[in-house]
């Protein structure tokens, strides 16, 4: 009888160390899988970040261009105010000459 729980338990000891074995793969895996979809998680973060970063770039070359159009409205504003000052000017001037 002490043979057979002998033989039982080296049985036992060797499915165990099967088993073992076995979750250890198990256990690989599942990191390996986890992983994968970290990585997956990662490159669609990356693909939105990049969509958001040209489209950023986009708005700041609108608004360049913006500033640029704005930068000549000034420049030609000061322009005609200039001209309006002269033209004031001469108006008075004139008013002046004829009293």
């Amino acid at each position: 009888m002490y043979e057979e729980i002998y033989v039982m338990c080296q049985n036992v000891e060797k499915v165990m160390e099967m088993f073992s074995k076995e979750l250890i793969q198990l256990d690989r895996n599942t990191v390996q899988y986890m992983i994968d979809e970290m990585q997956d998680t990662i490159d669609v973060q990356k693909e939105k970040i990049d969509t958001q970063k040209e489209e950023l770039e986009a708005k700041q070359e609108t608004i360049d261009s913006q500033k640029a159009t704005i930068d000549t409205q000034k420049e030609e504003l000061e322009a005609v105010r200039h001209r309006l000052r002269e033209m004031a000017e001469k108006l008075e001037q004139l008013e002046q000459n004829q009293k």
